[in-house]
């Protein structure tokens, strides 16, 4: 939900008004300032290559996307954490996965819900026309600059997943 709620603020969703009319409502110092903010995420997954297939995400092409992915994924934790402090009772341990915080588990599932194994021509022609990164980088992507999945994990900006420069929009 989160995701499709960001759409709403994107390159196309700014071209519509509260009642889906088309206005541009956005001012042209705020189209500037929500460019240059972009760039950080295009250059991001323009450096995503799928091995396999030795093909580059193309930054630009899934913009859009990925930026509904960033903000989506924080939008999606922060409801959960306030869902979690209303209801702290009512959050249970899963069997098998004590070791996890309620946290981490949020962040796991996050990643599994984009778990796939695409054959290469799939794959192959995904990267020239999709409008979405491949499903890896989805995850990837928005986790790694994402501040409260470090924290969750214990991450240290460089390490493992976590960007030292991370993209922000919002």
């Amino acid at each position: 939900m989160g995701h499709e709620i960001t759409h709403g603020f994107d390159t196309t969703g700014r071209q519509y008004d509260q009642n889906g009319n088309i206005f541009p409502w956005w001012t042209n110092e705020t189209i500037n300032a929500y460019n240059k903010q972009t760039e950080c995420f295009i250059q991001q997954y323009n450096n995503y290559t799928v091995s396999s297939v030795n093909r580059q995400v193309d930054g630009i092409l899934t913009l859009s996307e990925n930026l509904a992915d960033n903000g989506g994924l924080k939008e999606a934790f922060f409801a959960y954490k306030k869902w979690a402090q209303a209801n702290r009772n009512v959050d249970k341990k899963l069997p098998g996965l004590s070791k996890y915080s309620a946290e981490q588990l949020f962040f796991i599932n996050y990643g599994q819900i984009w778990c796939s194994k695409l054959r290469d021509s799939f794959m192959n022609n995904f990267i020239l026309a999709d409008v979405h990164s491949p499903p890896q980088f989805r995850v990837i992507g928005s986790t790694s600059n994402f501040v409260e999945f470090d924290r969750v994990f214990g991450c240290k900006p460089g390490q493992s997943n976590s960007r030292v420069n991370k993209c922000i929009l919002w």
